[in-house]
């Protein structure tokens, strides 16, 4: 057996196995990856909730949610081949994310632009545009996986129009997003866009609004509409004044999620903070 083989399968023993036994995504680890979690988890503090390490909190504070959140998120990102550094950056964005000094941000929220459940607590806002390649790709995912969850009966996602002046066409897609929201079809009529990103034409949005069983005259006239406008425009606004730079943008609770984020780390965090 090689040096290394030796020294892995002898760190993976290490006093990490408890730990790493309230965290299931641990168990399929390799010996190098299992060493990797438990370089974090042993180091690590968490930023509310338990004052000592992850590995620390999981046994002294066996009812704390966030360090066994953590030592799932630490596995799994360990186990997609990520160095202790990365996951401990990772948590240092959750962190300012997550415990911010500064009051939430206001966010307007209407019943036809929620996705889920509009009497939920916890309140996933997305600022997004259209025509954004990023958003067409992270955001069908994230609805995808939210509403795979147990998180989907106890969240509420609020659409936000946020068009991106250099997508060519973000507008008229805005317009056609808020046209279906009028007709209760705002969510569904998103991701008809996405699904169809490369395909996109202008007058294709009135053949998706039929698919989706809309009025095209009503939904013309919606499209055509200044109150329309005036509402992606009174959204655009409101992004501005959040600090939002680009798409998409998620605010969890009124707080801007900083950082790169992939869809398990969200709904990680969206757990953190959902009874």
């Amino acid at each position: 057996m090689k040096l290394r083989t030796i020294t892995e399968a002898l760190l993976a023993l290490l006093p990490c196995t408890a730990s790493m036994a309230q965290a299931p995504v641990c168990d399929d680890l390799t010996a190098e990856q299992k060493v990797v979690a438990q370089q974090v988890m042993t180091s690590y503090y968490p930023y509310a909730c338990c004052d000592d390490t992850i590995s620390a909190c999981l046994t002294s504070e066996p009812s704390c949610k966030l360090p066994k959140l953590l030592a799932s998120e630490a596995c799994r990102m360990a186990a997609v081949g990520k160095s202790a550094k990365d996951i401990k950056h990772v948590f240092d964005q959750r962190a300012l994310s997550m415990s911010p000094h500064t009051p939430p941000v206001r966010i307007e929220m209407r019943p036809e632009h929620v996705w889920g459940n509009p009497e939920a607590k916890t309140i996933v806002s997305i600022y997004l545009c259209g025509r954004c390649p990023y958003c067409s790709h992270h955001v069908p995912a994230f609805i995808e996986a939210l509403e795979k969850s147990s998180l989907k009966d106890r969240v509420a996602v609020n659409l936000r129009l946020f068009p991106i002046k250099t997508h060519e066409n973000s507008t008229q897609a805005a317009l056609g997003v808020e046209a279906a929201a009028q007709m209760g079809q705002g969510w569904p009529f998103l991701l008809k866009i996405y699904k169809n990103f490369d395909q996109y034409t202008n007058d294709s949005m009135m053949t998706w609004a039929g698919e989706l069983g809309l009025d095209k005259v009503k939904f013309d006239a919606w499209y055509k509409n200044p109150a329309v406008r005036n509402y992606v425009v009174a959204s655009k606004k409101e992004g501005f004044v959040n600090q939002v730079e680009s798409t998409p943008t998620f605010f969890l609770n009124g707080h801007k999620i900083q950082g790169a984020f992939d869809v398990d780390s969200l709904l990680s965090m969206i757990e953190e903070v959902t009874d």
